[in-house]
Order: structure tokens, then sequence, then C-alpha cells
């Protein structure tokens, strides 16, 4: 059993209940007809024995570059480049939740209330989230986390695999390039793409 079990009650005090309006995911290509499906398979609040999926969302284009596609790669790089072969892979899809879903909030200072280190949402080590992932999960009945991403500070937001039917898209994938917000981040960021 992993540590924080013990903690449960202050765990407890930080589930709130939220109705995802809109959020944004991306995705290789290979899984445009299953958007909003997930396989257990090493992540931030990841099942370290892989018995369930997360699905993670960021409420901007942006955030979902970075979280899903660029991560560490471009860390200490200059100049900044991604080829666009690379960035064709992607895609984008919407979602939104069809009710409330009960999240457990690790945002601000919500980490250090439930008596976890902060290395649950900001260290690109992801031992305490998943340790913490697990107890959630296997003590608790949430559907998730929400959390400020450790590249951009957006809403972010990690669905345990038994709440994925609560979640519908607001349409069908489409390609990273089509989304203004990615050339704008580009810009932001001084990213370059090349060909190929």
């Amino acid at each position: 059993m992993a540590g924080y079990l013990p903690l449960r009650r202050y765990i407890q005090a930080q589930i709130c209940t939220v109705r995802i309006g809109r959020m944004f995911r991306v995705i290789h290509q290979r899984h445009a007809a299953t958007p909003l499906n997930a396989v257990p398979a090493p992540s931030r609040f990841s099942d370290p024995a892989r018995n369930y999926a997360v699905l993670y969302g960021a409420e901007t284009v942006p955030c979902c570059l970075w979280e899903a596609v660029v991560r560490n790669s471009l860390t200490r790089r200059q100049p900044r480049v991604i080829s666009l072969s690379v960035i064709n892979l992607w895609q984008v899809v919407s979602f939104q939740s069809q009710q409330d879903l009960n999240l457990v909030d690790l945002r601000e200072d919500r980490p250090v209330r439930i008596g976890a280190p902060p290395d649950v949402v900001h260290d690109s080590n992801h031992r305490e989230g998943r340790s913490l992932s697990e107890d959630v999960h296997a003590h608790t009945q949430v559907d998730g986390f929400l959390y400020h991403s450790r590249f951009t500070g957006d809403l972010c937001c990690a669905i345990f695999d038994r709440s994925f039917n609560n979640l519908q898209t607001s349409a069908a994938p489409v390609p990273l390039t089509q989304y203004i917000s990615f050339w704008d981040a580009l810009n932001d960021y001084d990213i370059t793409l090349t060909i190929p």
C-alpha cells in the first residue's frame, strides 16, 4: 500500500465537484477513431501496476502541445526546433463532461494540504503522482484530479477510466496545425518548425 492512505481525510477535504465545460486533448492520429479512450501507460497519474487508464485534458491547445508533444524535449536547447512531420502526427479533440465529476483538487497549495510533496504535480519524475493516484483510485470513488500544468500553469484534468463514459467530444478531432493558438504558441515560445 502506498503512503497516502493514512491521509485519506485530508484528501477527502480537497475533493471538488465540477462539470468540465471544455477541455482539449492532443492525440496521435492513429487514435482519431477513439478520441476519448486511453490505455494504461506511464504518465503523471498512471497506475504503477497498469490496472487502470487515465485520460488527460488541458484548458488550452498550447498547454496540450507542451504536455503531450514537447514535454522535456526542448529543455536547455537553442534554437528550439520541431519537425513539421512530427507535428502532423497529432490531432486535437475538445471534450466536456455530461455531468458533474468529483475531482481531487491539486491546484495552488492543495498538495501540501493533503500531505503530498509538490512533486505530485510539478516534478518530471512521476513517482509521487502515481503513488497518490493508486491510493485515490483504490480507496475513493472520485473521478480523477484537477491540477495546473508544470509547463504553462494552465488548468488540467486527469480522469480515471471508470469515468470515461461521462465524457463526450464536441466535434471530431482535427489536425493540431488547424488551431491558430498552436501557431501563436510557436511564436510565444520561440519554436521553429522544420521541413521535413
